[in-house]
């Protein structure tokens, strides 16, 4: 997987200074590796979320970034009124869970079924 000319900065919500990390992550939906600048806290909460799953950080890091740009999908399918628009970003949140494995998505996968179903009528 290529990094290059991608670099993407991670940092928590009030916190202008704190300790990072450049770490490369493996995005296996969009076949991309990410270097990432991570702050260390974020990574022991990965360490964390990869020891109750037993995958490596890394890839709960991975993982946790594909749920959360198949969550961003989402929010953007309820915000827009075009049926086509709506199937995009479904579709876009689909394949970005194609690329977990081992963290839960079961919640997220109902949502974007219940949304194709129900407001789609399963176009």
């Amino acid at each position: 997987m290529s990094t290059e000319g991608q670099e993407y900065v991670i940092a928590p919500w009030g916190e202008s200074e704190c300790e990072t990390t450049d770490i490369t992550v493996d995005l296996p939906s969009r076949e991309l590796a990410a270097q990432l600048e991570v702050p260390t806290s974020v990574l022991d909460r990965m360490a964390q979320l990869g020891d109750e799953h037993d995958i490596p950080m890394t890839q709960a890091l991975g993982e946790r970034l594909e749920i959360n740009r198949a969550r961003v999908s989402l929010c953007a399918a309820k915000s827009v009124d075009d049926v086509a628009a709506v199937q995009q970003h479904l579709t876009d949140a689909r394949e970005h869970l194609s690329g977990v494995e081992a963290l839960d998505t079961a919640d997220l996968e109902a949502d974007i079924e219940h949304l194709w179903t129900n407001e789609l009528g399963g176009a």
